[in-house]
C-alpha cells in the first residue's frame, strides 16, 4: 500500500491545488500495483532544472525513481511543449531517473500522445501508463473524473499578467526596473507590475540578490505557464480576424503587406511557421500569422484586397505590448516577433512538421537561456 505518512507529508508541504493532485493521483496507484512510497519532496533540483518534486516508489519488481511535473486541466499545447522538451529531459536525467506526469485529468486523446512519447503519467482519475526497464508496465485507460478539480484562476496567467509576463521572458533583467518604466516598456497598468510581481515573490519565483534587487528565477516554469496561457487566454483576446488573398499568393501577401505597412507606418511582425522560417529555414507552412500594432479593416481589406473568411489561411493578432515589434537578436528579410511568439505559435497550429518546426524554435533560441536559469 502506499505509505500514507509521505502521501501527508507532501499535502502539508504543498500548495493547494497541486498537492490535492500529488495525494490523489499516488493513491490511486493502490487499486493497480502495491506501492510504497520511499520519497517524496516537493520543488527539487535534479539535473540543470528545479521540477515541482521527485518520488521514488518501491513494489515487488523494484524500486523506480521519478522527477514529476504537475499539470491542471491539461490542454493540447501543454502536451505539445512537454513532448517537445522530453528528449532534454532524459539525456539530463540519466536512466536512473524518468519523467513523471501528475495531473488531475488526462483524457484519451492526450494519455495516448503521452503513451506514444513513453511519457509516464498518473491522473487523479486513476487513468496511468508507468513503464521502466526491466519489470515494470502500468497502464489503465478510460477511467472518469468523479469529480472536477476548480481552477483557481492565477491573476498572473490572466491577459494583463500574461501581457507582463512576456517582457519578464523576454527581459529577465527589466524586473529591477521601476514600476513606471516596467509598465511603459510592456504596455500594462502600473497596478498590474505591483500585483505580478507581489505574485511573483509569493509563488517563489523572484529571488533576493540585494536590497530592492532581484532575479527571476525558474523562468522554465514560467514560460510552461505562459505558453499555456497564451492559446487559453491571452489569443482569444487578441484575436482581429482571418482573411483570404483574392490571388492565392502568401509571398505575395507578406510582400504587399510591407509596402502596406510603410505607407501607413504600422508596425508589424512575422509569426507562427512564416516568421519561424525567416530564422531557422525549415519549415514555412501554408497559413500566415501577423501581429499588428493597429488594424482598420474597412481600409486595410481594400487596400491588401482580401475577404474575411473564417479559417482563412492568413490571421491577423494585434500586437498586445510595444515587446511584440521590439527588434531583438537575429534580423531576418521580415520583421519577425520573438521565438517565445513564434514558438507558441506553431504549438497552437499543431500541425507535425509545425511541432516539428517548433522544437527546432524552442532549442535554438529558447533553451539556452533557460538553461542558465
Amino acid at each position: 500500500m502506499i505509505h500514507e505518512h509521505g502521501i501527508l507529508a507532501i499535502v502539508m508541504r504543498g500548495i493547494g491545488q497541486e498537492s490535492e493532485i500529488v495525494a490523489s493521483a499516488l493513491e490511486r496507484l493502490k487499486s493497480v500495483q502495491p506501492v510504497r512510497v520511499v520519497n517524496l519532496r516537493r520543488e527539487v533540483e535534479v539535473g540543470d532544472r528545479r521540477w515541482d518534486g521527485e518520488v521514488t516508489l518501491k513494489t515487488k519488481r523494484g524500486t523506480f525513481r521519478y522527477v514529476f511535473e504537475v499539470k491542471i486541466h491539461l490542454r493540447p499545447q501543454t502536451i505539445q511543449h512537454l513532448l517537445i522538451q522530453a528528449d532534454g529531459y532524459r539525456k539530463r536525467l540519466g536512466k536512473a531517473t524518468e519523467l513523471l506526469l501528475l495531473a488531475d485529468y488526462v483524457n484519451p486523446s492526450l494519455g495516448d500522445q503521452l503513451k506514444g512519447a513513453g511519457i509516464n503519467f498518473i491522473d487523479t482519475a486513476g487513468n496511468l501508463f508507468l513503464k521502466r526497464e526491466p519489470g515494470l508496465y502500468l497502464y489503465v485507460e478510460g477511467k472518469k473524473p468523479a469529480v472536477s478539480i476548480k481552477e483557481k484562476p492565477s491573476r498572473m496567467f490572466q491577459p494583463s499578467g500574461l501581457t507582463l509576463l512576456f517582457g519578464l521572458l523576454v527581459e529577465p533583467e527589466s524586473v529591477n526596473q521601476s514600476y513606471r518604466q516596467v509598465a511603459q516598456t510592456n504596455g500594462v497598468a502600473l497596478g498590474t507590475v505591483g500585483w505580478v510581481k507581489r505574485d511573483l515573490r509569493e509563488q517563489g519565483y523572484l529571488e533576493p540578490i540585494g536590497k530592492d534587487r532581484f532575479r527571476l528565477i525558474r523562468r522554465k516554469d514560467l514560460l510552461d505557464g505562459w505558453v499555456q496561457g497564451y492559446a487559453s487566454r491571452l489569443r482569444p483576446k487578441i484575436f482581429l480576424g482571418e482573411y483570404r488573398d483574392l490571388a492565392n499568393d502568401l509571398d505575395a501577401v507578406v510582400n504587399a503587406f510591407r509596402q502596406y505597412s510603410l505607407q501607413q507606418r504600422l508596425s508589424w511582425g512575422l509569426s507562427g511557421g512564416f516568421g519561424a522560417d525567416e530564422l531557422a529555414h525549415h519549415y514555412r507552412g501554408e497559413t500566415l500569422t501577423l501581429f499588428v500594432e493597429t488594424w482598420k479593416p474597412e481600409t486595410a481589406l481594400k487596400e491588401l484586397r482580401w475577404l474575411p473568411v473564417d479559417g482563412g489561411p492568413i490571421t491577423i493578432l494585434k500586437g498586445f505590448s510595444p515587446r511584440v515589434f521590439q527588434v531583438w537578436g537575429k534580423q531576418a528579410r521580415y520583421p519577425v516577433v520573438h521565438p517565445l511568439l513564434l514558438y507558441a505559435e506553431l504549438l497552437h497550429h499543431g500541425s507535425d512538421r509545425e511541432l516539428e518546426t517548433a522544437r527546432m524554435i524552442y532549442k535554438e533560441f529558447l533553451e539556452p537561456s533557460l538553461a542558465k536559469d
